[in-house]
């Protein structure tokens, strides 16, 4: 069944396969991930900035049974479609950006999101 993500810009539903979503065993010891891929000095770069690591909240995030999906409305570089992904995370409000690669999903980045932010996004559409 797929997923609906709405596209703010567009005005129109984005249907995502909702397998992406499925909640999975990551292996922090284990970098080769069947859901997932990741640029890895984005990865330590988060880390670093925001003490947040992408790989084992995103399973988390898409799991939030609320999890409110967005198309990205910002324009990027590769021109690929990207996607928000606003849940809660042990009481922690955070966004996930990500994009479907092939048959997974490659992680951009994460962060916490202000009060204002999660009002507009994720309390108004859950």
């Amino acid at each position: 069944m797929p997923i609906k993500a709405k596209n703010t810009v567009r005005n129109r539903l984005i249907c995502i396969d909702a397998e992406l979503f499925l909640p999975y065993n990551y292996n922090m010891a284990n970098e080769v991930n069947e859901r997932y891929s990741w640029d890895p000095k984005k990865r330590e770069l988060n880390l670093n900035e925001r003490g947040l690591d992408f790989v084992p909240l995103a399973d988390e995030i898409l799991s939030d049974p609320n999890v409110v999906i967005e198309v990205d409305p910002k324009p990027n570089i590769a021109g690929e479609e990207r996607f928000l992904a606003f849940g809660l995370v042990n009481g922690n409000r955070l966004c996930l950006c990500f994009t479907p690669r092939g048959d997974k999903l490659h992680l951009i980045t994460i962060f916490k999101v202000n009060k204002k932010i999660w009002r507009k996004h994720y309390e108004k559409n859950s």
